[in-house]
């Protein structure tokens, strides 16, 4: 055993139960799996996932569906999105639409703009600006986080949003059209340095840069800063009672 992960649907009050261990033995999870939809009916999917990796993460190699849907459902704002067990989806979903709220006002958007988002996982936030946007690409590295954001763009019937996979710094080279505008909303230890590197090379006009890390934020706003101005930045508090907070920073080219 390693990790047992929850994922909480708030609209349908659903779970999605997600059992880490670190080798494959049905004989022993898929009682207990059983058992979980039995006991409690708001579960609606049990997923096994595999790892022999010693790190703490929560996430396998491989990914054996126990019971239920392979997916768990969730709704925000006027959009419905379906989340596998190994992509990212924001876990405070009322939070998360105050979040995507305020990177659409600092986007600034005039319906004709090309938008690159960087690091755009189930395609939330390009699916939140699409109806503000002319065309929106999402580049992850995740493969199921690409897969769930094409078919949360299906499922919304969105089709000037689409999504490329693979390493970011590969993905940003094969950009042909500068981008009016960049969102980069990266993990915790934020944009590598080539990454910089390469927004600095393309110059979009504007950049909302979406954070969960005030230290890294504060380093990548500072390898930017001789190019770009820093107009505003939003804490958002997704996790109340921690240390934990969000940012949103609008920067426009100077």
């Amino acid at each position: 055993w390693r990790f047992v992960m929850l994922r909480h649907s708030v609209f349908y009050n659903t779970w999605m139960v997600n059992i880490i261990t670190a080798s494959e033995d049905i004989r022993i999870v898929e009682p207990l799996a059983d058992l979980l939809i039995q006991k409690y009916p708001q579960i609606v999917s049990v997923v096994n996932n595999i790892t022999s990796r010693k790190a703490g993460v929560a996430t396998g190699e491989y990914e054996i569906l126990l019971k239920g849907e392979s997916i768990l459902k969730d709704r925000m704002g006027c959009y419905e999105f379906e989340i596998s067990s190994n992509s990212f989806f924001q876990t405070n979903t009322r939070s998360a639409a105050m979040l995507y709220d305020k990177v659409k006002e600092y986007a600034g958007l005039s319906g004709s703009e090309y938008v690159v988002d960087l690091y755009s996982g189930t395609g939330t936030i390009p699916i939140w600006l699409s109806g503000a946007a002319g065309r929106i690409t999402g580049l992850e590295i995740v493969e199921s986080a690409v897969q769930d954001a094409e078919k949360n763009c299906r499922k919304n019937k969105i089709d000037n949003c689409t999504f490329r996979l693979g390493d970011i710094k590969d993905l940003l080279a094969g950009v042909e059209e500068k981008p009016d505008m960049m969102i980069i909303d990266p993990p915790r230890v934020g944009m590598h340095k080539d990454v910089v590197s390469q927004v600095l090379g393309m110059a979009p006009e504007k950049i909302v840069y979406v954070s969960c890390n005030p230290a890294t934020l504060a380093r990548d706003l500072n390898m930017i800063q001789d190019a770009y101005e820093i107009l505003e930045v939003q804490p958002v508090d997704m996790f109340p009672h921690t240390y934990h907070i969000e940012s949103v920073a609008r920067l426009r080219r100077k």
